[in-house]
């Protein structure tokens, strides 16, 4: 059963949902996210990655299914470049950052999103918002899911499908989460993957 607005008002102030800083307002079935601060907007350094695996004498390809993505990420992700040359697809404009069609880049939510680690009821998807989709925005690709008994700043998947120029800052809200009850408290929790009470994009709990 997914909630509605007062139920998900009730959810955050009793703790059983975790949005911090609290929502200021809801929408009817969800609530809103909003980009962190401008400098957590990171993009990969592909010509890094590819000169470590030139040196090594391996193929240049990622082998997505086997990497650790924590590690891989504080070696390999960058600050996106103030250059606005033609051959960055993602760059900033000040406090903005301007997506270019065919960009990517990582950018984590200013809310701490999630439930409680002992006997969570809700489950949370995050969704993008079909008005910035139609512009071509891609947000938050292939794992919508925050799993029970998980909570920290979500690491969005940013990309840019469509024919424009895209503006990004912070504050924007691109992406919502939806909230829905569990049949009961899962009876183990997650040993690897992101880690709970994440702060960066690269899953780490620190402030780099």
């Amino acid at each position: 059963m997914y909630l509605s607005d007062r139920d998900l008002k009730f959810a955050v102030e009793t703790g059983q949902l975790i949005v911090s800083p609290a929502p200021e307002e809801y929408d009817t079935t969800s609530i809103d996210l909003h980009l962190d601060n401008v400098d957590q907007a990171k993009i990969w350094n592909v010509e890094a990655f590819r000169q470590k695996q030139a040196d090594a004498g391996n193929d240049s390809w990622l082998r997505v299914g086997k990497y650790k993505y924590r590690t891989f990420s504080q070696e390999f992700y960058q600050n996106v470049p103030e250059n606005s040359s033609s051959s960055n697809l993602v760059y900033r404009n000040g406090d903005r950052v301007i997506l270019r069609p065919r960009g990517f880049l990582l950018w984590q939510t200013r809310e701490a999103v999630g439930t409680p680690e002992i006997d969570p009821r809700l489950i949370c998807f995050i969704n993008g918002k079909s008005s910035s989709a139609r512009s071509g925005l891609l947000v938050h690709m292939t794992a919508p899911t925050i799993h029970a008994g998980w909570w920290g700043q979500i690491t969005l998947e940013i990309a840019n499908l469509g024919p424009f120029d895209l503006c990004l800052a912070e504050g924007d809200a691109i992406s919502q989460i939806v909230v829905a009850t569990i049949s009961s408290p899962p009876t183990k929790r997650k040993k690897e993957g992101i880690a709970i009470g994440q702060r960066t994009v690269s899953g780490n709990t620190g402030s780099n």
